[in-house]
């Protein structure tokens, strides 16, 4: 660059720093859309909020309800009043799906985990261990 003139040299460094402008913009937009950018943005957007909390109770292999319909960013609640572990996993038997980070989730008796209803959709969750303890949710906006 010693022997191009001012003009040049301006030409030079402006064109570089809006190529550099052009190329970062799509990859900012790429890393916001991301599914853990996305979940990450659900967590926060829900993280502020007190909403109504729906239990599932797993009681003589049965849970109850095994049907709820909830809004985005309540919370749902697996209690086991059994006398056994449970292993409480979501989406189809030998295909676990994570849901608010939790894939499956063991449960001695009396014990209970949470999960903040984030993802807007129907999900299946089953005791992994028997077949029993089973049902869907269904979150809407």
């Amino acid at each position: 660059m010693a022997g191009l003139n001012k003009r040049w040299k301006v030409g030079l460094i402006s064109g570089a720093a809006l190529g550099l402008m052009v190329g970062t913009v799509p990859l900012a937009i790429w890393v916001t859309h991301t599914q853990s950018a996305q979940v990450a943005n659900e967590q926060a957007r829900c993280s502020s909020t007190m909403q109504p909390v729906h239990k599932v109770i797993i009681k003589d292999d049965k849970a109850t309800p095994d049907k709820i319909t909830a809004l985005q960013c309540d919370t749902l609640e697996f209690i086991n009043e059994d006398n056994g572990i449970k292993l409480m996993a979501f989406g189809p038997h030998e295909h676990h799906v994570s849901y608010d980070g939790v894939s499956e989730r063991a449960l001695g008796p009396g014990q209970s985990f949470s999960i903040k209803l984030i993802q807007v959709g129907t999900f299946h969750f089953h005791n992994h261990i028997t077949d029993g303890a089973q049902g869907n949710f269904t979150v809407s906006k």
